[in-house]
């Protein structure tokens, strides 16, 4: 009986040691984020696409409209109690050419942090200024691989 309750109390310790540790925000190939993503924006003229591809190595190469971008990223590996991934992306090359929206964004070096949410099939997903709807765009929907 005793042996029992000694091995109850280590399983019950390494448990706990491991729910203390932080979670890690390294991106990995199994993270539903992790592949090519795209949104078309509707346009007076032409619509305009964006496209995102997330590797698993935690770079992000990006285009919007004339806009190239490459980028570094980390995630969350589990979504808040909302729903919603932390996303943090670094811009660390970009062209200077407008975006869809007719934005010119530079490669400052400056983190951006963002929160997605993703379909129940994990196969489309919105970007959000905040952890809520209110400030969102897409779907962007995965691209078959």
């Amino acid at each position: 009986m005793q042996k029992l309750s000694v091995s109850a109390l280590l399983l019950f310790s390494l448990l706990s040691a491991q729910a203390a540790e932080p979670l890690s925000t390294s991106p990995a190939a199994q993270h539903p984020l992790a592949g090519s993503w795209s949104w078309t924006l509707p346009g007076k003229d032409k619509p305009c696409t964006e496209n995102l591809h997330y590797r698993a190595n935690g770079t992000r190469q990006g285009s919007s409209g004339e806009e190239t971008t490459q980028s570094r990223y980390e995630v969350t590996p589990i979504p808040s109690l909302l729903g919603f991934y932390r996303l943090t992306e670094t811009v660390t090359e970009g062209n200077g050419k407008k975006d869809c929206s007719g934005d010119l964004h530079e490669a400052t070096g400056e983190p951006v942090t963002r929160f997605i949410q993703f379909s129940p099939k994990k196969d489309q997903l919105i970007i959000c200024r905040e952890e809520s709807l209110k400030a969102c765009f897409g779907p962007l929907k995965r691209a078959p691989q």
